[in-house]
Protein backbone atom coordinates (compact mmCIF):
# COMPACT_ATOMS: atom_id res chain seq x y z
CA UNK A 1 0.00 0.00 0.00
CA UNK A 2 1.68 3.68 -0.84
CA UNK A 3 1.93 5.70 1.82
CA UNK A 4 -0.18 8.01 2.99
CA UNK A 5 -0.45 11.86 3.95
CA UNK A 6 -1.69 10.57 7.68
CA UNK A 7 0.33 11.56 10.73
CA UNK A 8 -0.06 12.28 13.79
CA UNK A 9 0.95 16.07 15.33
CA UNK A 10 4.19 15.84 17.64
CA UNK A 11 4.19 18.59 20.39
CA UNK A 12 6.85 20.38 21.02
CA UNK A 13 7.20 18.95 24.32
CA UNK A 14 9.41 15.62 24.67
CA UNK A 15 7.76 13.01 27.19
CA UNK A 16 10.16 11.33 29.64
CA UNK A 17 11.44 7.95 29.17
CA UNK A 18 9.33 6.28 31.85
CA UNK A 19 6.03 6.97 30.34
CA UNK A 20 7.55 6.67 27.29
CA UNK A 21 8.25 3.11 27.97
CA UNK A 22 5.06 2.88 29.18
CA UNK A 23 3.37 3.31 25.56
CA UNK A 24 6.51 1.33 24.16
CA UNK A 25 5.50 -1.91 26.68
CA UNK A 26 6.23 -5.10 24.96
CA UNK A 27 8.18 -8.71 26.30
CA UNK A 28 10.33 -9.83 24.23
CA UNK A 29 10.51 -13.51 23.04
CA UNK A 30 14.17 -13.89 21.89
CA UNK A 31 13.77 -17.30 20.89
CA UNK A 32 11.22 -17.06 18.32
CA UNK A 33 11.70 -13.20 17.73
CA UNK A 34 8.68 -12.16 18.93
CA UNK A 35 7.37 -8.71 20.95
CA UNK A 36 4.08 -8.69 22.47
CA UNK A 37 2.45 -5.20 22.87
CA UNK A 38 1.44 -5.32 26.90
CA UNK A 39 0.86 -1.62 27.85
CA UNK A 40 -0.80 1.67 26.17
CA UNK A 41 -3.31 3.77 26.12
CA UNK A 42 -6.97 3.64 24.83
CA UNK A 43 -10.14 5.61 24.76
CA UNK A 44 -13.77 4.79 24.41
CA UNK A 45 -17.13 5.47 21.98
CA UNK A 46 -14.86 7.93 19.55
CA UNK A 47 -16.44 6.34 16.49
CA UNK A 48 -19.39 4.84 14.88
CA UNK A 49 -19.08 2.15 12.28
CA UNK A 50 -21.40 -1.31 11.90
CA UNK A 51 -25.16 -1.19 10.06
CA UNK A 52 -24.68 2.42 9.98
CA UNK A 53 -26.04 4.83 6.64
CA UNK A 54 -23.19 7.51 7.74
CA UNK A 55 -20.21 6.55 9.81
CA UNK A 56 -18.56 8.75 12.06
CA UNK A 57 -14.63 8.84 13.06
CA UNK A 58 -13.54 12.08 14.20
CA UNK A 59 -9.92 10.42 15.01
CA UNK A 60 -9.88 9.26 11.83
CA UNK A 61 -10.80 12.47 10.09
CA UNK A 62 -7.84 14.18 12.44
CA UNK A 63 -5.64 11.78 11.44
CA UNK A 64 -6.10 12.48 7.99
CA UNK A 65 -5.64 16.60 8.42
CA UNK A 66 -2.96 15.99 10.26
CA UNK A 67 -4.49 17.91 13.48
CA UNK A 68 -4.35 14.46 15.61
CA UNK A 69 -2.03 15.35 18.93
CA UNK A 70 -0.19 12.59 20.31
CA UNK A 71 -1.71 10.37 22.56
CA UNK A 72 -0.97 10.65 26.48
CA UNK A 73 -2.49 9.97 29.74
CA UNK A 74 -5.11 11.82 30.70
CA UNK A 75 -4.98 13.31 27.40
CA UNK A 76 -8.15 14.81 25.30
CA UNK A 77 -8.69 13.40 22.37
CA UNK A 78 -11.73 15.57 21.60
CA UNK A 79 -15.40 16.95 22.98
CA UNK A 80 -18.12 14.98 21.89
CA UNK A 81 -21.56 16.43 21.01
CA UNK A 82 -22.77 15.82 24.48
CA UNK A 83 -20.07 18.19 25.72
CA UNK A 84 -18.24 14.86 27.08
CA UNK A 85 -14.15 15.49 27.61
CA UNK A 86 -12.89 12.11 25.68
CA UNK A 87 -9.43 11.46 26.79
CA UNK A 88 -7.24 8.44 26.81
CA UNK A 89 -6.35 6.21 29.65
CA UNK A 90 -3.91 3.73 30.37
CA UNK A 91 -4.68 -0.13 29.79
CA UNK A 92 -2.73 -3.43 30.03
CA UNK A 93 -3.50 -6.64 29.10
CA UNK A 94 -5.08 -9.53 31.37
CA UNK A 95 -3.62 -13.42 31.82
CA UNK A 96 -4.28 -13.93 28.23
CA UNK A 97 -1.96 -11.49 26.65
CA UNK A 98 -4.99 -9.37 25.27
CA UNK A 99 -6.46 -5.93 25.84
CA UNK A 100 -10.19 -6.01 27.30
CA UNK A 101 -12.43 -3.71 29.11
CA UNK A 102 -15.16 -1.23 28.50
CA UNK A 103 -12.32 1.25 27.21
CA UNK A 104 -11.97 -0.63 24.07
CA UNK A 105 -15.90 0.16 23.26
CA UNK A 106 -15.99 1.62 20.10
CA UNK A 107 -12.34 2.95 20.71
CA UNK A 108 -8.69 2.96 19.70
CA UNK A 109 -5.54 1.63 21.17
CA UNK A 110 -2.63 3.32 21.00
CA UNK A 111 0.81 1.66 21.12
CA UNK A 112 4.29 2.61 19.79
CA UNK A 113 7.64 0.53 19.64
CA UNK A 114 11.11 2.01 19.24
CA UNK A 115 13.11 0.25 16.58
CA UNK A 116 16.92 0.65 16.53
CA UNK A 117 17.11 0.43 13.11
CA UNK A 118 15.22 0.36 10.04
CA UNK A 119 13.40 -3.30 9.26
CA UNK A 120 11.24 -5.11 8.14
CA UNK A 121 8.67 -7.36 10.56
CA UNK A 122 4.98 -8.90 10.66
CA UNK A 123 2.44 -7.52 12.60
CA UNK A 124 -0.25 -9.84 14.05
CA UNK A 125 -3.11 -8.12 15.80
CA UNK A 126 -6.81 -10.22 16.44
CA UNK A 127 -10.13 -8.65 17.87
CA UNK A 128 -10.00 -5.12 15.47
CA UNK A 129 -11.59 -4.02 12.74
CA UNK A 130 -8.73 -2.00 11.03
CA UNK A 131 -5.53 -0.19 12.21
CA UNK A 132 -2.83 2.33 10.91
CA UNK A 133 0.82 1.69 11.15
CA UNK A 134 2.45 4.57 10.79
CA UNK A 135 -0.34 6.79 9.24
CA UNK A 136 -0.66 3.71 6.80
CA UNK A 137 -4.48 2.41 7.33
CA UNK A 138 -4.68 -1.71 6.94
CA UNK A 139 -7.15 -4.52 7.37
CA UNK A 140 -8.41 -5.73 10.44
CA UNK A 141 -8.83 -9.31 12.02
CA UNK A 142 -12.22 -7.89 13.10
CA UNK A 143 -14.02 -11.89 14.96
CA UNK A 144 -10.16 -12.10 16.69
CA UNK A 145 -9.31 -15.78 14.71
CA UNK A 146 -5.37 -14.63 14.69
CA UNK A 147 -5.35 -15.39 10.63
CA UNK A 148 -4.19 -11.84 9.66
CA UNK A 149 -0.42 -10.96 9.34
CA UNK A 150 0.40 -7.97 7.64
CA UNK A 151 3.68 -6.81 6.72
CA UNK A 152 5.39 -3.80 7.92
CA UNK A 153 8.28 -1.63 7.60
CA UNK A 154 9.82 -0.64 10.71
CA UNK A 155 11.50 3.20 10.65
CA UNK A 156 14.67 3.66 13.34
CA UNK A 157 12.89 5.32 16.10
CA UNK A 158 9.28 5.67 17.54
CA UNK A 159 6.68 3.50 15.14
CA UNK A 160 3.12 3.92 15.94
CA UNK A 161 -0.27 2.31 16.04
CA UNK A 162 -3.57 3.13 16.41
CA UNK A 163 -5.66 0.03 16.43
CA UNK A 164 -9.66 0.49 16.09
CA UNK A 165 -11.45 -1.01 18.32
CA UNK A 166 -15.57 -2.62 18.12
CA UNK A 167 -18.28 -3.21 20.77
CA UNK A 168 -17.11 -6.74 20.60
CA UNK A 169 -13.01 -6.24 21.26
CA UNK A 170 -13.83 -4.96 25.00
CA UNK A 171 -15.22 -9.22 25.62
CA UNK A 172 -12.94 -11.35 22.90
CA UNK A 173 -10.36 -8.59 23.37
CA UNK A 174 -7.21 -7.40 21.50
CA UNK A 175 -3.40 -9.21 21.25
CA UNK A 176 -1.25 -7.40 19.29
CA UNK A 177 2.23 -8.96 18.39
CA UNK A 178 5.38 -8.07 16.56
CA UNK A 179 7.23 -10.51 14.36
CA UNK A 180 10.91 -10.49 13.06
CA UNK A 181 11.14 -13.50 10.67
CA UNK A 182 14.21 -15.09 9.79
CA UNK A 183 12.88 -15.51 6.02
CA UNK A 184 11.64 -12.70 3.44
CA UNK A 185 9.34 -14.70 2.28
CA UNK A 186 6.85 -17.02 4.33
CA UNK A 187 3.68 -19.77 4.17
CA UNK A 188 1.58 -19.64 6.85
CA UNK A 189 -1.04 -22.15 7.44
CA UNK A 190 -3.54 -20.80 9.77
CA UNK A 191 -5.97 -19.61 7.31
CA UNK A 192 -5.31 -22.98 4.80
CA UNK A 193 -8.47 -23.72 2.81
CA UNK A 194 -8.25 -27.76 2.61
CA UNK A 195 -10.44 -30.87 0.93
CA UNK A 196 -10.88 -33.70 2.54
CA UNK A 197 -9.50 -36.88 0.50
CA UNK A 198 -12.46 -39.52 0.34
CA UNK A 199 -11.22 -43.08 0.30
CA UNK A 200 -11.45 -44.65 -2.70
CA UNK A 201 -11.80 -41.78 -4.68
CA UNK A 202 -8.51 -40.60 -4.92
CA UNK A 203 -8.55 -40.30 -8.73
CA UNK A 204 -10.18 -36.75 -8.04
CA UNK A 205 -7.88 -33.55 -8.74
CA UNK A 206 -7.67 -32.37 -5.74
CA UNK A 207 -6.55 -28.53 -4.33
CA UNK A 208 -5.94 -26.35 -1.94
CA UNK A 209 -4.84 -22.58 -0.84
CA UNK A 210 -2.36 -21.21 1.82
CA UNK A 211 -1.25 -17.50 2.46
CA UNK A 212 2.18 -16.36 1.41
CA UNK A 213 3.37 -13.30 3.06
CA UNK A 214 5.99 -11.37 0.98
CA UNK A 215 7.86 -8.95 3.65
CA UNK A 216 10.01 -8.10 0.94
CA UNK A 217 10.05 -5.13 -1.23
CA UNK A 218 10.42 -6.64 -3.95
CA UNK A 219 7.44 -8.16 -6.55
CA UNK A 220 7.90 -11.82 -6.31
CA UNK A 221 7.96 -13.68 -9.58
CA UNK A 222 8.44 -17.30 -10.99
CA UNK A 223 6.94 -18.84 -8.30
CA UNK A 224 5.43 -22.29 -7.88
CA UNK A 225 4.46 -25.06 -5.23
CA UNK A 226 5.85 -28.37 -5.54
CA UNK A 227 3.78 -30.80 -3.06
CA UNK A 228 4.75 -34.19 -1.86
CA UNK A 229 2.08 -36.75 -0.47
CA UNK A 230 2.81 -40.03 0.00
CA UNK A 231 5.40 -39.84 -2.60
CA UNK A 232 3.73 -38.73 -4.98
CA UNK A 233 4.26 -34.82 -6.15
CA UNK A 234 2.60 -32.23 -7.73
CA UNK A 235 4.05 -28.99 -9.08
CA UNK A 236 1.82 -25.81 -9.13
CA UNK A 237 2.48 -22.22 -10.89
CA UNK A 238 1.86 -19.31 -8.32
CA UNK A 239 0.32 -15.71 -9.17
CA UNK A 240 2.89 -12.80 -8.88
CA UNK A 241 3.00 -11.57 -5.21
CA UNK A 242 3.34 -8.31 -4.18
CA UNK A 243 5.79 -6.02 -2.07
CA UNK A 244 4.85 -6.35 0.98
CA UNK A 245 1.50 -7.80 1.01
CA UNK A 246 -0.09 -11.22 1.33
CA UNK A 247 -1.80 -13.30 -1.04
CA UNK A 248 -3.70 -16.70 -0.45
CA UNK A 249 -2.87 -19.07 -2.91
CA UNK A 250 -3.83 -22.26 -4.67
CA UNK A 251 -1.53 -25.18 -4.62
CA UNK A 252 -2.60 -28.83 -5.98
CA UNK A 253 -1.75 -32.39 -4.50
CA UNK A 254 -2.09 -35.45 -5.93
CA UNK A 255 -4.08 -38.11 -3.32
CA UNK A 256 -3.21 -41.12 -5.59
CA UNK A 257 -2.15 -43.97 -3.36
CA UNK A 258 -3.95 -42.72 -0.10
CA UNK A 259 -6.06 -46.20 0.68
CA UNK A 260 -6.78 -45.52 4.41
CA UNK A 261 -8.74 -42.73 6.46
CA UNK A 262 -6.80 -40.77 8.90
CA UNK A 263 -4.66 -37.75 8.66
CA UNK A 264 -1.92 -37.56 6.05
CA UNK A 265 1.57 -35.23 6.05
CA UNK A 266 1.81 -33.13 3.18
CA UNK A 267 4.94 -31.57 1.91
CA UNK A 268 4.68 -27.92 0.69
CA UNK A 269 7.43 -26.36 -0.86
CA UNK A 270 7.23 -22.40 -2.11
CA UNK A 271 9.70 -22.12 -5.00
CA UNK A 272 11.11 -19.43 -6.96
CA UNK A 273 13.07 -19.91 -10.24
CA UNK A 274 13.61 -23.36 -8.82
CA UNK A 275 14.73 -22.39 -5.51
CA UNK A 276 12.80 -22.90 -2.18
CA UNK A 277 11.93 -20.01 0.06
CA UNK A 278 9.88 -21.48 2.47
CA UNK A 279 8.03 -24.84 3.20
CA UNK A 280 5.54 -26.15 5.59
CA UNK A 281 4.18 -29.62 6.36
CA UNK A 282 -0.24 -29.41 6.17
CA UNK A 283 -2.21 -32.12 7.36
CA UNK A 284 -4.82 -33.62 4.77
CA UNK A 285 -7.22 -35.98 6.58
CA UNK A 286 -8.41 -38.70 4.65
CA UNK A 287 -12.16 -39.92 5.11
CA UNK A 288 -14.70 -42.28 4.29
CA UNK A 289 -17.35 -41.69 1.59
CA UNK A 290 -19.93 -42.06 4.17
CA UNK A 291 -18.72 -39.31 6.74
CA UNK A 292 -19.15 -35.39 6.52
CA UNK A 293 -16.18 -33.62 4.77
CA UNK A 294 -14.93 -30.77 2.16
CA UNK A 295 -14.72 -29.85 -1.42
CA UNK A 296 -12.39 -27.63 -2.76
CA UNK A 297 -12.95 -25.56 -5.69
CA UNK A 298 -11.99 -22.53 -7.73
CA UNK A 299 -14.25 -19.40 -7.61
CA UNK A 300 -15.79 -17.89 -10.66
CA UNK A 301 -16.53 -14.54 -8.34
CA UNK A 302 -12.75 -14.12 -8.03
CA UNK A 303 -10.41 -16.66 -9.20
CA UNK A 304 -9.84 -17.94 -5.43
CA UNK A 305 -9.99 -21.40 -3.72
CA UNK A 306 -13.48 -21.87 -1.84
CA UNK A 307 -14.87 -24.55 -0.21
CA UNK A 308 -17.93 -26.62 0.81
CA UNK A 309 -18.75 -29.24 3.01
CA UNK A 310 -21.67 -32.30 2.60
CA UNK A 311 -23.07 -34.81 4.73
CA UNK A 312 -23.35 -37.23 2.07
CA UNK A 313 -26.49 -39.63 1.94
CA UNK A 314 -26.28 -43.02 4.61
CA UNK A 315 -27.79 -45.54 1.69
CA UNK A 316 -28.80 -44.09 -1.77
CA UNK A 317 -32.01 -45.77 -2.35
CA UNK A 318 -32.62 -43.51 -5.72
CA UNK A 319 -31.10 -42.42 -8.59
CA UNK A 320 -31.89 -38.38 -7.99
CA UNK A 321 -31.75 -37.61 -4.64
CA UNK A 322 -33.15 -34.69 -2.68
CA UNK A 323 -30.10 -32.08 -2.27
CA UNK A 324 -30.55 -29.55 1.10
CA UNK A 325 -28.57 -26.05 1.00
CA UNK A 326 -27.63 -24.89 4.53
CA UNK A 327 -26.37 -21.87 4.73
CA UNK A 328 -24.72 -21.48 8.73
CA UNK A 329 -24.97 -18.87 11.45
CA UNK A 330 -22.01 -16.26 12.69
CA UNK A 331 -18.98 -17.35 12.98
CA UNK A 332 -19.41 -21.36 12.18
CA UNK A 333 -17.54 -23.01 9.47
CA UNK A 334 -19.57 -24.83 6.69
CA UNK A 335 -17.26 -28.22 7.96
CA UNK A 336 -19.43 -27.15 11.39
CA UNK A 337 -22.63 -26.58 9.86
CA UNK A 338 -22.48 -29.50 7.57
CA UNK A 339 -21.96 -32.14 10.72
CA UNK A 340 -24.79 -30.44 12.18
CA UNK A 341 -27.04 -33.01 10.39
CA UNK A 342 -27.11 -36.61 10.66
CA UNK A 343 -26.28 -38.01 6.86
CA UNK A 344 -30.28 -38.65 5.15
CA UNK A 345 -30.83 -41.87 3.48
CA UNK A 346 -33.12 -39.44 0.73
CA UNK A 347 -31.06 -36.84 0.33
CA UNK A 348 -27.85 -34.60 0.37
CA UNK A 349 -27.14 -31.33 2.29
CA UNK A 350 -24.24 -28.78 1.18
CA UNK A 351 -23.20 -26.41 3.31
CA UNK A 352 -21.58 -23.42 1.64
CA UNK A 353 -18.76 -21.11 3.16
CA UNK A 354 -19.95 -17.41 2.84
CA UNK A 355 -16.49 -16.82 2.17
CA UNK A 356 -15.61 -16.85 6.38
CA UNK A 357 -17.28 -18.53 9.20
CA UNK A 358 -19.26 -15.22 9.40
CA UNK A 359 -18.85 -13.65 5.66
CA UNK A 360 -21.31 -11.35 4.28
CA UNK A 361 -24.77 -12.36 6.40
CA UNK A 362 -25.44 -14.37 3.22
CA UNK A 363 -26.18 -11.60 1.34
CA UNK A 364 -23.59 -9.34 -1.46
CA UNK A 365 -20.81 -12.00 -2.13
CA UNK A 366 -22.17 -14.79 0.46
CA UNK A 367 -25.58 -14.45 -1.71
CA UNK A 368 -23.13 -15.29 -4.62
CA UNK A 369 -20.95 -18.34 -3.06
CA UNK A 370 -24.23 -19.69 -1.80
CA UNK A 371 -25.43 -20.14 -5.51
CA UNK A 372 -22.01 -20.85 -7.21
CA UNK A 373 -21.90 -23.86 -4.23
CA UNK A 374 -25.82 -24.77 -5.07
CA UNK A 375 -24.27 -25.12 -9.18
CA UNK A 376 -21.23 -27.24 -7.98
CA UNK A 377 -23.62 -29.52 -5.92
CA UNK A 378 -26.23 -29.81 -8.62
CA UNK A 379 -23.33 -31.19 -11.40
CA UNK A 380 -21.43 -32.98 -8.80
CA UNK A 381 -24.61 -34.61 -7.18
CA UNK A 382 -27.36 -35.26 -10.07
CA UNK A 383 -30.36 -34.10 -8.00
CA UNK A 384 -33.73 -34.29 -8.39
CA UNK A 385 -34.69 -30.41 -9.52
CA UNK A 386 -38.29 -30.42 -7.83
CA UNK A 387 -36.67 -31.30 -4.42
CA UNK A 388 -33.86 -28.86 -4.22
CA UNK A 389 -34.61 -27.20 -0.28
CA UNK A 390 -32.96 -24.41 1.41
CA UNK A 391 -32.40 -23.98 4.99
CA UNK A 392 -29.90 -22.61 7.79
CA UNK A 393 -29.53 -21.32 11.31
CA UNK A 394 -29.12 -18.03 13.25
CA UNK A 395 -27.60 -15.72 10.58
CA UNK A 396 -28.60 -18.65 8.23
CA UNK A 397 -32.03 -18.15 8.94
CA UNK A 398 -31.25 -14.72 7.78
CA UNK A 399 -30.08 -15.85 4.71
CA UNK A 400 -32.66 -18.57 4.02
CA UNK A 401 -35.16 -15.83 4.30
CA UNK A 402 -33.30 -13.18 1.96
CA UNK A 403 -32.10 -16.10 -0.96
CA UNK A 404 -35.21 -17.59 -0.87
CA UNK A 405 -37.37 -14.61 -1.37
CA UNK A 406 -34.75 -13.59 -3.86
CA UNK A 407 -34.84 -16.97 -5.77
CA UNK A 408 -37.94 -18.75 -5.13
CA UNK A 409 -37.93 -20.37 -8.28
CA UNK A 410 -34.78 -22.69 -6.92
CA UNK A 411 -36.15 -23.86 -3.94
CA UNK A 412 -39.26 -26.29 -3.41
Amino acid sequence: MPHTPFTIHHSPFTLPASVFLLFLAITISRGQGIYEFKKGLAVAQCHRYGREAIVTDKLAYLLYKGNLNKPQADGKLFTDDQGNDLVWKNIEVDSTGRFRGETLMNGYIYLTYDAGRSQKAVLNISGNSMFYFNGEPHGGDIYGDGWMYTPVKLKKGANELLIRCTNFSRFQGVKVRLTFPEKPVLITAEDATLPHIVVGRSGEELLGAVVVINTSEKLLTGLSFTTTLNGKIKTTPVANIGPATIRKTRFDFDPAGISAKGEHACRIQLKQNGKVLDEKELTITAVNPEEHHSYTFISDIDGSVQYFSVAPNSKMLEEQPALFLSVHGAGVQAIGQARAYKPKNWGILVAPTNRRPRGFNWEDWGRIDALEVLEHAKKKFNPDPGRIYLTGHSMGGHGTWYIGASYPDKWA
